[in-house]
């Protein structure tokens, strides 16, 4: 694609941010307008670098008192490191390229291979204890740019997901998905400063085959914010699934959330203080269901986040329609159980409900974060669920108890580059403040 009908692609996805176009625009012209402009006064270098990512992720769930009805309980107990190799070629001050290979080596804890063979080959298969560690080897492109008020990015080919910086609904992506996905195959753009991000974002989710589901996924973000403590702004994410050879689909489905934040945390002097709220609404059909029509079911959502000393609590409140709607289940019974779900739906299946009517659901989380710096985030939660009652089923659903680590050694390394970087989270977009003496954060 010419760099011209890029930018076009990319004023799309801004045009409603108001205020904020204008020097985003000039930024974008220097991005494409200006790339060729290589003064022989400005140092330009080429090294080798190297980088790596470490995360550890512990999910214990029990949902027995719902019998598993929305999510299994079961323990995941997952670690992954990702070594890479990195050539670097700086130009001067104006801009950083990077090159980067890796590989993904993900152990799934406890999954070691049987004795002896009874029912599943899968299980006593002799790569579970080395080469079957190694799960993805990616590649990528980077570009980064600083620019007057922000900073320019842009990733091709396989990179991680937590590159993305958009504070997303969990209706469009569930936490375990950096478990069992941590990588997009596809492009993300970005740009960032105080005042506006933008970022847009293009997945291949599979290739269609036999058995292997087939589609692709774009999702967007954008926020202004006028003021330190306000910000308004809207994420959103397309889905297109062909399923396979043996469950063959059309569906699309997208997600939509307009949202008004503020932030208190600064006014207060904590780490944070803030609330968000907004619409949540979707758009979902299979054009391969005879006399379908599009469901477009409609809702909304808050979040209230506390966080100071370390400790911190964070409540999610959904009030709307069932998001999730070609589910099946006991708790939801439907005439067709759609195959290609999981890959149509990245979201926690908890947006999914019995019925059209309008329900709620509630998360709860309380946690400790003792680390939170550039480079490595650490934190412990217990996170309870509650829905609409139906029958024996609810109020409360089950609870998780969680521990996560990440750390990114690129981050520490080269700290001014990876500051729009995103890499250490979901997304979220916080300002790290102090906690007093207590922690150093």
């Amino acid at each position: 694609m010419k760099a011209k009908h890029l930018s076009a692609a990319i004023l799309l996805a801004v045009v409603t941010a108001g205020p904020a176009s204008a020097q985003f625009l000039q930024d974008l012209q220097g991005l494409f307008g200006r790339l060729d402009q290589q003064p022989s006064s400005r140092e330009k270098t080429v090294t080798v670098d190297y980088n790596v990512d470490f995360h550890y992720f512990l999910d214990v769930r029990a949902f027995g008192v719902s019998d598993d009805i929305f999510v299994e309980s079961e323990t995941i107990n997952l670690a992954r490191v990702s070594p890479s190799a990195v050539v670097r070629f700086n130009q001067g001050n104006t801009a950083t390229h990077r090159l980067s290979l890796g590989i993904d080596l993900t152990k799934n804890m406890g999954a070691n291979p049987t004795k002896v063979e009874y029912y599943s080959e899968s299980e006593h298969d002799p790569a579970l204890r080395n080469t079957a560690l190694m799960k993805d080897i990616f590649f990528y492109y980077n570009y980064l740019r600083p620019t007057k008020r922000g900073q320019l990015g842009f990733y091709a080919g396989i990179h991680p997901r937590t590159v993305l910086q958009g504070d997303y609904t969990r209706a469009i992506f569930a936490d375990e998905i950096i478990y069992s996905d941590p990588n997009i195959e596809g492009i993300t753009f970005q740009y960032s400063s105080p005042s506006f991000s933008a970022e847009l974002a293009g997945d291949l989710v599979g290739k269609e085959g036999v058995d292997r589901i087939g589609g692709e996924m774009a999702l967007t973000s954008v926020e202004y914010r006028p003021f330190k403590w306000a910000a308004v702004g809207v994420d959103g994410s397309y889905t297109h699934v062909r399923g396979n050879v043996l469950y063959p689909a059309n569906a699309e489905y997208a997600v939509f959330n307009p949202y008004l934040k503020l932030d208190f945390a600064p006014l207060l002097h904590m780490q944070e203080f803030y609330l968000k709220g907004g619409a949540l609404g979707s758009y979902c059909i299979d054009h391969d269901i005879e006399d379908e029509v599009p469901h477009v079911p409609l809702g909304a959502e808050a979040k209230l986040g506390i966080r100071h000393w370390g400790i911190g609590i964070e409540d999610t409140f959904y009030y709307g329609e069932n998001q999730q709607v070609y589910y099946g289940s006991a708790y939801n019974p439907v005439k067709r159980i759609a195959k290609y779900v999981s890959t149509l739906y990245t979201g926690e299946i908890f947006y999914f409900t019995r019925r059209s009517v309008p329900t709620w659901y509630n998360r709860a989380e309380v946690y400790w974060q003792p680390l939170d710096t550039g480079f490595v985030t650490a934190r412990a939660s217990a996170i309870a669920h509650f829905i609409t009652p139906a029958g024996e089923i609810g109020p409360y659903i089950g609870m998780q108890a969680k521990a996560t680590l990440l750390f990114n050694l690129d981050a520490f390394r080269h700290p001014r580059e990876s500051a729009q970087d995103g890499r250490q989270g979901r997304g979220k977009r916080t300002q790290r403040r102090s906690a007093g003496t207590l922690f150093s954060l």
